[in-house]
């Protein structure tokens, strides 16, 4: 009895806003990861090849393009509340209208709309987390970002046991969606609403420069990984290793289990090794674990490549947007809209490339490539303080 009310006090002295960050970020990963692997069903629901389903995958990057250089001035005006209560509920009902499209453009015009809406999702939950933890007395942003990797887990994990234990694709995804909006509608009201507005006029837009330009660029290429395991990870497993479709979610199953793990001990490692050995690590880490997905032919190996790609990016965005508040260029809330425009950018955008990469070559070198571009992010840690 006793240990049982310390846990429910225990429960009852985390503030109601902290909940609900972290429910925000768990959803934003539970939805992508729904969304992952729904990518092969959809590749083969309207016959497209590698450049066709990479376009189709460019009008989620558009869509988010379109609206997030623009959310920093809306949360400046109205704070995070007008945007993020509302958003989840519409991202919901669109992707789940994604699988009934038997046309191509009306997948792709929905498509759009669905990034548009997630775009909002994430640079709305970044500014929400930033403001909650400058109010705590611990950090806790890289604890926010493992909600979003574990998310990614739930999600990816769901739809798979749904799908072999023969329940449809449509049916699988309606059950997990309704599991994530009940989980909102529990929490939403304790968001601050109006966190991220300000009292002085803001611009519609923020325009990175400088170091801040810098580390979105970093984030475009962090995030361009990441996007390619979120919708090329399934393919990849089909088309280079011979693996059964409905085992494709495995690889980014790994991938953000490693993610999950890593991030939960974030801000401690980052508080030991510094943000400046930790990027170089992380990066080195994770450019070898790309090769690995490539040289690898058994399948354990190749999932444990993708665990380690996951083990290595952790923390490397977490450690990107904090660094925001190490410059003075610019105000903080507007360097990390910028930076997370970028970053999310790249996460959208970055898929398109692979297909066209794929396209004109193989898979299999459009995955070196990335390889490559996390060897230039671990010669940039230079830029990174060292405590």
């Amino acid at each position: 009895m006793t240990s049982s009310r310390t846990l429910r006090e225990y429960f009852q002295s985390i503030p109601p806003e902290n909940t609900a960050t972290r429910i925000s970020f768990f959803l934003a990963g539970f939805m992508m990861a729904i969304w992952a692997a729904m990518v092969p069903f959809i590749k083969a629901r309207l016959s497209l090849d590698e450049a066709h389903l990479g376009t189709l995958l460019l009008c989620v990057g558009l869509g988010a393009l379109c609206v997030m250089p623009f959310c920093g001035g809306v949360i400046a005006r109205h704070g995070v509340g007008f945007l993020l209560k509302r958003a989840y509920f519409l991202a919901s009902a669109l992707l789940f209208a994604v699988y009934f499209s038997q046309n191509v453009f009306l997948t792709a015009a929905v498509l759009f709309l669905f990034g548009m809406v997630f775009g909002s999702i994430d640079v709305s939950m970044n500014v929400h987390a930033v403001e909650v933890d400058r109010r705590s007395s611990k950090r806790l942003i890289a604890g926010f970002h493992a909600l979003y990797s574990f998310g990614n887990v739930a999600g990816a994990l769901g739809m798979a046991t749904l799908l072999n234990v023969n329940f449809s694709v449509w049916m699988s995804v309606a059950i997990l969606l309704i599991l994530g909006l009940f989980a909102w509608i529990l929490v939403y009201r304790n968001l601050l609403f109006d966190a991220g507005r300000s009292s002085e006029k803001a611009p519609a837009f923020a325009v990175p420069r400088g170091f801040v330009l810098l580390l979105g660029l970093i984030c475009f290429v962090l995030f361009m990984v990441e996007g390619a395991v979120l919708d090329w990870g399934g393919v990849f497993l089909i088309q280079e290793k011979r693996v059964a479709i409905e085992n494709a979610g495995l690889a980014f199953a790994s991938f953000a289990t490693a993610m999950t793990l890593m991030r939960l001990l974030g801000d401690r490692l980052i508080t030991i090794a510094g943000p400046r050995l930790c990027v170089l690590l992380g990066a080195l880490m994770a450019a070898l674990a790309l090769v690995g997905t490539l040289a690898f032919q058994n399948i354990y190996c190749v999932i444990a490549s993708f665990f380690f790609l996951g083990l290595g990016l952790a923390n490397l965005v977490p450690i990107a947007f904090a660094s925001t508040a190490n410059q003075n260029l610019m105000p903080m809330s507007m360097a990390l809209a910028a930076v997370t425009t970028l970053g999310y950018g790249g996460q959208l955008l970055g898929p398109a490339f692979i297909g066209y990469v794929a396209k004109g070559t193989e898979l299999s070198v459009a995955f070196a490539l990335l390889a490559f571009l996390m060897t230039i992010v671990a010669v940039s840690f230079v830029i990174f303080r060292r405590h």
